[in-house]
């Protein structure tokens, strides 16, 4: 190599180093399982769990209308006292349907309206504890690269994310109920609060308001038993169909009954929907209507990330503080320099 000097003195050439090629930098991403099919597998579930019940439903009210009016004309009101009570006089049958029908209204289209708006608030919540959280990130590479806690703050936010950002299944209060001991954000914050606290120590504390916003909007408000309580309206509801085809069924034909039962099918049918709308709804995780899908969408870059600079792959020639698009466009223009200098 020193021959080469003089030699380029002489014929007035720049002096040629040879550099050996920096080894490549092998970006190993985790994959997260199961990240394109989520959304498809829950749809999927999502349709068996409302479309099974809700075509049982139909079913059973075509199957079963002509054989309940039947029933009750002859065991317990004839045609004439259904008749009496459905005069317009009385009007007790049709004024019984009417309060069931808008009690019913009233109380499914309150809690559909509630549980909608707690998925939006859950939805803010959560882009705002994922921005929260690649702020972390950042500013873990930029302050905290270098120091011996730097492996042990990325494993804490790994834990984090894996344990309580992506635990939708995990209620709420459970998550929050753990002790300072078991939070990694609270690992987190010791370890770079030693000596004179700097930005991560705000930026931790950011994230842990946010995950207080996401367990509060992911906390269930609306109890089961109004589901329960739902499902008696709507029986009660649908038995009065029944009740005024009792009066028809001394002399009519079964063509009648047929129409009846097909109508009376479809408003079984359709009432089983929106219960189980509103129970997809009430649930927290799992089915379309859910977050889960497009969680494991927010936290895929993030995650990646943590892993590569968790794995701390090719320490000397990659600086770890760096997004890693910034590290792949430093790698490239190496890349390109090293090659411009074995063809010159």
């Amino acid at each position: 190599m020193f021959l080469l000097v003089p030699v380029a003195v002489v014929f007035g050439l720049r002096p040629t180093i040879v550099v050996p090629k920096a080894p490549q930098m092998t970006m190993k991403r985790r994959r997260i399982p199961m990240r394109g099919g989520v959304r498809t597998r829950q749809t999927v579930f999502s349709l068996v769990r409302v479309a099974i019940p809700t075509m049982l439903a139909a079913g059973l009210g075509v199957g079963y209308y002509d054989n309940l009016s039947k029933y009750i004309n002859e065991n317990f009101l004839d045609q004439t006292s259904i008749s009496f009570l459905s005069s317009d006089d009385i009007q007790f049958i049709p004024s019984f349907l009417t309060v069931l029908s808008l009690l019913f209204s009233i109380l499914a289209g309150n809690a559909y309206s509630s549980l909608y708006s707690q998925q939006e608030d859950i939805y803010l919540a959560l882009y705002r504890e994922v921005s929260d959280a690649k702020s972390l990130l950042e500013q873990l590479g930029l302050v905290c690269s270098g120091r011996p806690f730097y492996n042990d703050a990325l494993r804490m936010l790994q834990i984090y994310i894996k344990t309580d950002l992506r635990r939708l299944d995990v209620p709420p209060a459970e998550l929050i109920s753990r002790s300072p001991s078991e939070d990694p954000l609270e690992s987190i914050m010791f370890l770079t609060s030693i000596g004179v606290p700097s930005v991560v120590y705000e930026t931790v504390r950011d994230l842990r308001q946010s995950r207080g916003q996401r367990l509060g909007t992911m906390q269930r408000k609306f109890p089961f038993l109004g589901i329960v309580l739902l499902y008696i309206l709507a029986i009660l509801e649908l038995a009065a169909f029944p009740l005024l085809g009792a009066g028809t069924a001394v002399g009519a034909a079964d063509s009648i009954f047929k129409v009846q039962g097909a109508l009376f099918g479809g408003l079984c049918g359709a009432t089983m929907l929106v219960l189980q709308v509103i129970q997809e709804l009430w649930r927290t995780s799992g089915g379309a209507f859910n977050v889960d899908a497009v969680l494991a969408k927010m936290v895929k870059g993030l995650t990646e990330e943590l892993d590569l600079r968790a794995s701390g792959a090719n320490p000397r020639n990659v600086d770890l503080s760096l997004p890693t698009v910034l590290i792949e466009q430093r790698e490239k223009e190496k890349d390109i320099e090293l090659e411009a200098l074995r063809h010159r």
